[in-house]
């Protein structure tokens, strides 16, 4: 399998991290395979050459077919919240926390981020209740029923 991240992805990605490829035609398989070289040169548009090796045990894969690929990597303990849970207030990364049966509203700091979650740095504490649905009208200090 071979793909292009962006240059500046680039110190992100490493020999051995692990991707899930996904063809757009069809829609429930996926397989897994590692990262086997990166070719350390930018061409024009900023990109740089991946290849990953694939199990491809189910012969669902062929060559140019148009995927998606995942890669995945651990960052090791890091404190994470769904990117539904953050929301804008005044350009300020916002989360409510559920305190007492209220709102909170926290002002977080995000890292890394993937396609379903950000890394919080500061504002939250391991064990905080974070809102996550019903988030985008709530204000500090609504009552909040849990279902």
């Amino acid at each position: 399998m071979d793909f292009k991240i962006l240059e500046s992805e680039l110190p992100l990605v490493r020999l051995g991290d692990k991707v899930e490829v996904s063809p757009f035609s069809i829609r429930d398989y996926t397989c897994e395979g590692r990262i086997i070289e990166i070719n350390p040169v930018v061409d024009k548009n900023g990109m740089v050459q991946v290849k990953a090796l694939t199990g491809n045990s189910q012969n669902q894969l062929y060559d140019g077919m148009n995927v998606k690929i995942r890669l995945q990597r651990s960052a090791g303990k890091q404190l994470v919240i769904p990117k539904e849970a953050l929301v804008l207030r005044t350009n300020k990364k916002v989360v409510f926390t559920l305190k007492d049966g209220k709102a909170q509203w926290v002002y977080v700091q995000t890292g890394l981020e993937n396609s379903t979650g950000y890394v919080v740095t500061e504002g939250l504490a391991e064990g905080d209740s974070v809102i996550y649905e019903g988030n985008i009208n709530l204000a500090h200090e609504a009552p909040v029923i849990v279902k």
